[in-house]
């Protein structure tokens, strides 16, 4: 493998873990459990080297233990789930499997619930969910998240034809594929807001929440990349640099820090008109506070996305053949 050395990122507030992490642990710890989701020693080896709690904790460190509880197990399903494909030498290459695997998903929303082990988890996720959130929530949460399950068929594709997309064709796709949308979502219930539609569609503030993705998209386009290359896995802004500008790793690294810059940068530059945007639009004071407080937690996100990344042994103990998958769609 290459060395590389990712820069120093451009990150303007500190990072801070949320206290209750002790509990939300132990909670996420016995749901995994609850449903089989660890069913080896391997497995539960690397669900602890993860550490998604502690990913849950940066990323919401003012949440209350209820809510950071739910985060977490949410977080540790889609990592449950992202591995199935993204470290699966057979399953993330075969495009006819994608109907196979996430059907049984697709059909939770639908009140349908398959004795696959996903998909029970899941329902039992989205039922806990649907309790503490508005049907408005609600309606933006699903297109979100079955937006990203249809990320692993495009990637399937990809795979099997050997291409690699352009980078604006791949950003296109890494903001469906980082699941990012849904997760913004799921903070609402950390700061403790439930946002409208109305506020969602104002451009200043659906500006805001693309540029915090793709700032967090290329954070873990950067720290991902040891266990990316080790997996030959082509879906990282920086193998896609390397691809397509013909330049070395280590320039195409530095490329992505700047490009996360760029987004941190966009998300201040929005962040000091973002108040006179939304009192301009005739948006109540008490709506207006809501969204400059999911504001505040998006520096805090993205400042602790980068404390987890250093922390994490999800990439820096890297399996080239892993032992520790295990077919979550079974019963």
């Amino acid at each position: 493998m290459d060395n590389f050395r990712i820069p120093d990122l451009f990150i303007p507030v500190p990072a801070a873990l949320n206290p209750e992490l002790h509990e939300a642990t132990a909670a996420a710890e016995a749901w995994l459990d609850e449903f089989g989701l660890v069913p080896t020693e391997e497995a539960r080896r690397h669900v602890q080297r993860t550490r998604v709690d502690r990913l849950t904790a940066w990323l919401c460190p003012s949440a209350s233990r209820e809510a950071l509880t739910l985060i977490t197990q949410w977080n540790a399903w889609l990592f449950q789930l992202d591995d199935q494909f993204d470290d699966d030498p057979v399953r993330g290459y075969q495009p006819e499997r994608w109907r196979e695997a996430f059907g049984p998903l697709f059909a939770v929303f639908d009140g349908s619930v398959s004795a696959g082990r996903l998909a029970r988890s899941l329902a039992d996720l989205w039922r806990r969910t649907k309790a503490v959130r508005s049907s408005a929530w609600q309606r933006r949460f699903v297109p979100h998240l079955l937006w990203y399950f249809d990320s692993y068929r495009a990637e399937m594709i990809y795979r099997e034809e050997g291409r690699v997309p352009g980078l604006q064709q791949y950003l296109a796709h890494r903001r469906a594929s980082f699941a990012f949308d849904a997760v913004l979502d799921l903070m609402e219930i950390g700061t403790g807001v439930d946002l409208s539609d109305e506020l969602h569609a104002h451009p200043a503030f659906a500006d805001m929440r693309e540029a915090v993705i793709y700032a967090n998209a290329c954070i873990n386009d950067l720290y991902s990349l040891p266990k990316e290359l080790a997996h030959d896995y082509a879906f990282n802004a920086v193998t896609v640099i390397c691809h397509h500008h013909r330049c070395g790793l280590q320039e195409a690294v530095e490329r992505v820090a700047v490009m996360q810059a760029g987004y941190v940068q966009r998300i201040i530059d929005l962040e000091q008109v973002l108040h006179g945007r939304l009192t301009r639009s005739g948006l109540a004071d008490d709506l207006v506070d809501d969204v400059l407080r999911c504001v505040r937690d998006f520096h805090a996100l993205t400042a602790g996305n980068v404390a987890w990344s250093k922390e994490t042994g999800r990439y820096a103990e890297v399996e080239a053949e892993p032992t520790y998958l295990a077919d979550l769609f079974i019963p």
